[in-house]
């Protein structure tokens, strides 16, 4: 959810219906909010709800009115005698009152009268600036497992036509060349690929050997050049445990404070969006 530091009481409408639908997850479902949100009572008249909501439950459906003050002052008696006159008109279930300054004694006392629920919804920090702080919301922890394989050549022994032994090196293998009867070239490069695809098949740490025939083939090397009939390739696999975890720290910071005055109970909204239960009565 995106902050929004200038609030004004539409954006206060919008909040309120966002934490709402939020804490009720699947329960709650928002059936309208803002001017357009309007019920018609008993009596003929229309009224218009700031937020309604309703939940369904095993004995049936209950709708409930959300009435929001974005004011510099304390919600008085009054609002919360209108609210509880529009629930009985519209056949209402519940109502709440959700302020941002708070409540007057009166209202208090006749909010829990009519089992009217009053909130106070404020933006955190504005008497106590500390609260705007980054805090930690949860650690997010990352395993990742990796197994590096790495095939490697060992030895490179070349037979000539009398059966004499050329030792190759691989530090070589792209300036020695195979020319094969056909008049094809390769390099030492691509005959050593061919041998690690063979390794990278095979059980680690097992030492393998493979021999290659190359008849009628001339082998070409920096200082001579030799007819060949087999190139024998020895090597292993190696594998690398190089697994690791990694723990990341994921902070947000408070931005509105929401205390059910009746329940007593305290709800945080962080500038992502989350919403959090505290018993912390000093936000």
């Amino acid at each position: 959810m995106e902050n929004q530091h200038n609030l004004d009481w539409k954006q206060y409408e919008f909040i309120t219906k966002y934490i709402y639908e939020t804490l009720g997850l699947q329960n709650i479902t928002i059936e309208g909010w803002g001017k357009e949100c309007r019920v018609k009572g008993e009596s003929g008249v229309t009224h218009q709800i700031d937020v309604l909501t309703s939940e369904t439950d095993s004995i049936g459906t209950f709708r409930t009115a959300i009435e929001c003050k974005y004011l510099n002052t304390k919600v008085t008696k009054d609002t919360v005698m209108k609210l509880s006159e529009i629930i009985n008109d519209a056949s209402i279930h519940r109502g709440i009152i959700v302020s941002k300054s708070g409540f007057t004694p009166d209202a208090q006392l006749f909010a829990k009268h009519r089992n009217i629920l009053i909130v106070q919804l404020r933006e955190a920090g504005k008497e106590n600036p500390e609260h705007q702080k980054p805090f930690h919301l949860f650690d997010l922890v990352t395993n990742l497992q990796i197994l590096r394989r790495h095939p490697i050549v060992t030895d490179i022994i070349a037979r000539d036509l009398e059966d004499n032994q050329i030792t190759l090196q691989e530090k070589d293998q792209y300036y020695i060349f195979i020319k094969n009867a056909n008049g094809k070239i390769s390099s030492l490069f691509d005959e050593i690929m061919v041998f690690k695809k063979h390794i990278d098949k095979q059980e680690p740490s097992i030492t393998v050997s493979k021999e290659y025939l190359y008849q009628q083939s001339s082998l070409y090397t920096p200082t001579k050049t030799k007819k060949i009939k087999s190139i024998a390739f020895t090597g292993l696999l190696t594998v690398q445990d190089t697994s690791e975890s990694k723990v990341f720290s994921i902070v947000d910071r408070v931005w509105m404070v929401m205390e059910k005055i009746f329940e007593q109970q305290t709800f945080i909204l962080s500038e992502g969006g989350m919403i959090i239960q505290t018993s912390d009565k000093k936000l």
